[in-house]
């Protein structure tokens, strides 16, 4: 064979050697990255946990931002807002003593009747 097509192999051969060996890099990056991502956002996730199981009560429509507060540790009030909005909760003000309360946008025809049935 002539030295062209020996040329030509090796850059072949070299080319899939080095396709072969960044695939295999790339795919170690992303797992890395996954799960770096992952146990970031783990304790975000276990607070969402919380506050949905808090606001899907059986006996408790609504909660206040005082209740919410007292079963989350390590978090401001503006962080547990924002973890509410995520999960689609709705915020109201009680006029009576201008406090914060927050129920589930799912659960809003139950409010309502609650409310109804209340006065």
């Amino acid at each position: 064979m002539s030295d062209a097509i020996w040329a030509l192999i090796g850059v072949v051969v070299g080319g899939l050697l080095t396709g072969w060996i960044n695939y295999g890099l790339q795919k170690r990056q992303f797992q890395h990255n996954f799960e770096m991502f992952r146990l970031e956002n783990q304790s975000k996730e276990t607070v969402k946990s919380i506050l949905t199981d808090l606001l899907w009560h059986k006996k408790f429509i609504d909660r206040s931002m005082k209740a919410l507060k007292q079963n989350i540790g390590g978090y401001t009030e503006d962080e547990i807002r924002q973890l509410l909005h995520e999960v689609g909760a709705v915020k109201i003000t009680r006029k009576k003593d201008n406090t914060e309360w927050w129920y589930l946008k799912e659960r809003e025809e139950e409010r309502i009747e609650h409310l109804k049935s209340k006065s």
